[in-house]
C-alpha cells in the first residue's frame, strides 16, 4: 500500500491539471464487480437528485525528464519526488471506494523513462483495475505525448475519458517553454482518438460502444505566453470542430514556478471566467470564435461576453 508521504506528493502535484469534471459516462456494473460510472458526473459534481461525487486524482509519477518551464514538476525543480506502481494504484482506489471517499479515478503522471514506458505503467493500471479488480467505476486517463499509438488506443479501451493537454496556445509559446513537446505530439493523439471512436462508434450501432464513452478533452494555460483571447477562442473552435472535444478546460497561469521568460504575476481568475462564457456561447448557442472577439482581441472584464456582443450589434435590437 502506498504510504502517506508519497501519497500527499502525488495528489499535490495533480491538483494543476483541471481538464477533468462531469464524466459524461455511464458505464454500468457487471456480475461480481463493484462501482459504476454515472452520467450526473464525477470530480466533486453534483447529479441531478443532489448528490456530491467525486474522484481520486493523483500522478503516478511526478518524476519528469522533461522541463517545461511553467511546471512544478520539471526536471529541474527542487522538490520532492515520488512514484507509485499501478499496484499500488489500484489498492488505493479500490480501498477509498469501499470506504465511500471516492467514486472514479483520475490518473496522469509525469513523463517518468520514457513516453512509452510512462504509458505502459498506466495502461497496466487501469487494465488490473477493470480486469482483476472488476471495477466498473468511471477512469479518466491522462495520455502521454509521443507515446505508442498502439499504447493510447488499448488505453482508450478501459477508459472512460482521455486527455492530452496542448498547454500553449501556440506552437512558438510551446517551443519557447516547452521545448521538448510538440504541437503535433498532442494533437496527433487527439486526431487518431478521435477517427478510432468515429469507427467504432459506428461498428457499435445496436450496443453502447465502450471506446472512450465520455470522450476527450484537454487544457491550456492562460496567461503564461502572450496570446490573445480571440487566439485562444480560435484554436479552441478548431478542436471542437476537428476532435469532437467535450471541452476545452482554461486554466489561470499561476507563478508556481519563477523563469524570466514567464510573467512574476497571476493571470487572474475574472480572464479565465470569460473564456468559460465564451467557450459556452459556442458550445451551446451557435456563436463562432470570430464573432466573439477579434483574433488579436482580449474579452472585456467589465461585462461578459454575449453583452459585449450585443453591445456591437446595436442595429438588431429596437
Amino acid at each position: 500500500m502506498i504510504d502517506a508521504e508519497r501519497l500527499k506528493i502525488l495528489t499535490e502535484s495533480a491538483k494543476y491539471d483541471v481538464s477533468c469534471s462531469s464524466s459524461g459516462s455511464a458505464r454500468t456494473n457487471k456480475q461480481g464487480g463493484i462501482g459504476n460510472a454515472s452520467m450526473g458526473g464525477i470530480c466533486h459534481s453534483f447529479t441531478p437528485d443532489g448528490r456530491c461525487i467525486s474522484l481520486l486524482k493523483i500522478l503516478m509519477s511526478n518524476r519528469c525528464t522533461y522541463n517545461c518551464l511553467y511546471c512544478p514538476n520539471r526536471a529541474e525543480a527542487d522538490v520532492p519526488r515520488a512514484s507509485a506502481t499501478p499496484e499500488e494504484i489500484c489498492e488505493l482506489v479500490i480501498s477509498f471506494y469501499r470506504r465511500n471517499y471516492i467514486e472514479g479515478l483520475f490518473l496522469s503522471s509525469a513523463v517518468d523513462g520514457t513516453p512509452d514506458s510512462t504509458m505502459e505503467r498506466m495502461l497496466r493500471t487501469v487494465i488490473l483495475l477493470r480486469k482483476q479488480y472488476n471495477f466498473n467505476g468511471y477512469i479518466h486517463l491522462k495520455g502521454i505525448p509521443y507515446a505508442d499509438k498502439l499504447l493510447t488506443r488499448r488505453a482508450a479501451m478501459y477508459a472512460d475519458r482521455m486527455s492530452f493537454n496542448v498547454e500553449l496556445p501556440s506552437a512558438n509559446s510551446l517551443k519557447l517553454l516547452a521545448p521538448q513537446k510538440t504541437r503535433e505530439s498532442v494533437l496527433l493523439p487527439m486526431q487518431q482518438l478521435h477517427l478510432e471512436k468515429q469507427a467504432t462508434d459506428a461498428e457499435s450501432k445496436k450496443k453502447r460502444s465502450h471506446f472512450l464513452p465520455a470522450g476527450q478533452t484537454t487544457q491550456m494555460i492562460v496567461g503564461a505566453s502572450p496570446e490573445s483571447d480571440g487566439q485562444i477562442l480560435r484554436l479552441s473552435q478548431a478542436m471542437y470542430r476537428k476532435f469532437s472535444l467535450k471541452r476545452v478546460y482554461y486554466s489561470s497561469y499561476v507563478p508556481v514556478v519563477h523563469h524570466a521568460l514567464l510573467p512574476d504575476r497571476c493571470t487572474g481568475l475574472l480572464r479565465e471566467h470569460r473564456l468559460y462564457q465564451a467557450d459556452w456561447l459556442m458550445r451551446f448557442y451557435g456563436f463562432s470564435a470570430e464573432e466573439i472577439a477579434s483574433e488579436g482581441e482580449n474579452l472585456p472584464e467589465e461585462y461578459d461576453p454575449k453583452c459585449a456582443w450585443a453591445l456591437r450589434h446595436l442595429q438588431f435590437f429596437p
